[in-house]
């Protein structure tokens, strides 16, 4: 709660930290577009999505700036992916992959082991905006099977259903601190849900 992770709009974008205390601000990108900062849960390091040599990738780097950037990720040609949610343990990321041929999918990466992304969720709709609950048991994410935005819920790692829980229309969930309430976006509102 002492810093922010913004993207900075401009000729091109990069991720910046803004320090709270001081008003400061740490430049943290320099190369490519850079976009949807992301905290680790303990704060120490930041993944993005950075736009370089008209491919993307995941990268991870050292939130304090020190060290340089590691690649978790090359999106094949022609594919856009996004970063969206760390589980609360660390070890893995959820992220978007999109084409002009696939609407959106949710992929999981390890951050240990192989470090091999595989699909969470690939339907013929689009899946994106994933967050994982702060108990590391359920995804949250938007969907347009229904043929509108809603948000939903699954259990994390699986198997198991799905919950509906927007009822018109729902993007961009996050959950509460402690996991008891969800919040996301409808049209120009913001909703809350409490989760049981």
């Amino acid at each position: 709660g002492k810093r922010l992770a913004v993207q900075v709009a401009g000729a091109k974008d990069d991720i910046w930290i803004y320090e709270f205390a001081r008003g400061t601000f740490l430049r943290l990108t320099l190369e490519g577009t850079n976009i949807n900062p992301t905290w680790s849960p303990e704060g120490k390091q930041l993944t993005f999505t950075s736009l370089r040599d008209g491919q993307f990738g995941i990268f991870l780097r050292s939130a304090d700036g020190s060290g340089g950037e590691e690649k978790l990720t090359t999106a094949p040609k022609e594919t856009a992916q996004a970063v969206e949610s760390w589980a609360p343990n660390g070890k893995v990321l959820s992220f978007g992959e999109w084409s002009a041929t696939d609407q959106g999918d949710i992929w999981i990466l390890p951050l240990e082991g192989d470090r091999k992304p595989r699909p969470f969720l690939r339907t013929p709709f689009s899946e994106f905006f994933s967050s994982f609950s702060p108990d590391g048991h359920w995804i949250v994410y938007t969907s347009d099977e229904s043929g509108r935005y809603e948000v939903y819920v699954r259990p994390y790692p699986g198997p198991g259903g799905k919950w509906q829980i927007s009822t018109e229309g729902g993007e961009e969930p996050i959950w509460s601190a402690n996991g008891d309430e969800l919040f996301y976006r409808n049209g120009e509102k913001w909703m809350v849900t409490k989760v049981q």
